[in-house]
């Protein structure tokens, strides 16, 4: 089978806050239906993320999730789509306030997330679906003063990940 495209959408949350972090960009997938698995490469776009208080912006924060390894996984109808895949993070900015608080790029994970992702029973490659996963963030390095305050907000369990494959045609 040819490659399949799809465009992702969705969001992250941080560590089970009401926080949520859009996610936008694409996969790509390479099935081998005969063995039930495939391989597949993920670009997500830069996100930014924010709160705002009767017309006041209380913070703003760009964040930039990249994969480090293709995607992999395995599918079955009855079962559905499990995938993998390692990203890392980069926070590109943070302004609290309208005063910059991280910025430059110099504040990342300082390793690698797992992140498994599963789909409903049913999935089919040709029509997409829905993804979701759990997954503990690595701590973040890099950001100055605020990296303790950083990895008390963001780093750690209770991540989730929700992504909605639409095939491209």
């Amino acid at each position: 089978m040819p490659e399949i495209a799809y465009l992702v959408r969705g969001f992250l949350t941080v560590r089970s806050s009401p926080l949520r972090v859009p996610l936008a960009g694409s996969l790509t997938l390479r099935p081998d239906l005969g063995a039930g698995r495939f391989t597949g490469s993920l670009t997500l776009t830069p996100s930014t993320a924010s709160r705002t208080v009767l017309g006041i912006s209380l913070f703003s924060s760009t964040v930039e999730i990249t994969a480090d390894a293709p995607v992999t996984g395995r599918l079955s109808e009855d079962v559905g789509l499990f995938a993998t895949v390692t990203v890392g993070a980069v926070i590109r900015a943070v302004r609290v306030l309208g005063w910059t608080v991280i910025g430059g790029g110099s504040c990342r994970t300082a390793g690698h997330a797992t992140v498994p992702l599963r789909s409903a029973p049913g999935f089919r490659l040709d029509r997409g679906g829905r993804l979701t996963g759990r997954y503990d963030r690595p701590p973040f390095t890099g950001c100055g003063w605020a990296t303790r305050l950083v990895n008390l907000l963001a780093a750690g369990p209770g991540n989730t990940v929700v992504i909605d494959l639409i095939p491209v045609t």
